[in-house]
């Protein structure tokens, strides 16, 4: 796994003082071959940074180290016999042995576990749902221009934590402010960012409030569906 973990546990490794003759080869699997630098994601959406600057090839991250880089999925672990089942970005299969194995596959999202999601809700993780996003706020800005009552959009960001605080704060900025947009923020734990210092949750939650962002905390979300109504007519 290539996420943070993965990639500082790699870089640490290999700045250790190892001895010249035991220093062992370390190597590096992602089934994707570019790094995504969370935190930046956003900039990239609105044009203030560049894709290498948010999402470097692990290629460009490594030079320099020793740290062998293969682009693969795993397909499986053999634990008993220290060995590694893998598939290449071309689909080949591939077979490696360790002496020692670090798993650092972060979590996946699964939006199938509510129903709608998959239909209606857009992930922010990768490249690609960065620039959908894009698209999607396009797409919100031609449907404010044409409301001639002057109702403001409404979004709901889920996940109270340092990206989805982030995200409704920039949301409400790049679609014009209160006056054009009402967004809430919905959370299923006690408070937003949680596991964050108590100076960081304070920041947050003030910077949240002073925008007029409504913070919905120990709420779950059970079903998304579409903006549209019975009539048809956007709800």
């Amino acid at each position: 796994g290539g996420g943070f973990g993965g990639l500082n546990t790699a870089l640490a490794l290999n700045d250790l003082p190892w001895p010249s003759d035991v220093k062992p080869t370390i190597t590096l699997l992602d089934k994707k071959e570019r790094f995504v630098f969370l935190p930046l994601l956003y900039e990239l959406c609105v044009d203030d940074a560049s894709p290498e600057e948010v999402a470097p090839t692990f290629k460009s991250l490594l030079e320099g180290t020793d740290i062998e880089f293969v682009q693969c999925g795993v397909d499986g672990v053999d634990a008993t016999a220290d060995t590694i089942y893998a598939s290449s970005a071309s689909g080949d299969s591939m077979k490696m042995d360790y002496d020692a194995l670090v798993v650092a596959t972060g979590a996946d999202l699964n939006l199938a576990s509510v129903p709608g999601a998959e239909e209606h809700a857009i992930p922010f993780y990768t490249i690609e749902q960065c620039y959908e996003l894009r698209k999607r706020f396009n797409v919100l800005d031609s449907i404010s221009e044409r409301r001639s009552n002057g109702e403001p959009l409404k979004v709901v960001i889920i996940g109270g934590g340092y990206s989805g605080v982030e995200m409704s704060l920039n949301t409400l900025e790049r679609l014009g402010g209160g006056d054009k947009v009402e967004v809430t923020l919905v959370h299923r734990g006690e408070e937003i960012l949680q596991y964050a210092t108590d100076f960081n949750r304070k920041t947050g939650q003030e910077s949240l409030k002073k925008a007029g962002i409504q913070v919905m905390t120990k709420t779950n979300v059970v079903e998304i569906t579409s903006a549209d109504n019975d009539e048809g007519q956007s709800d």
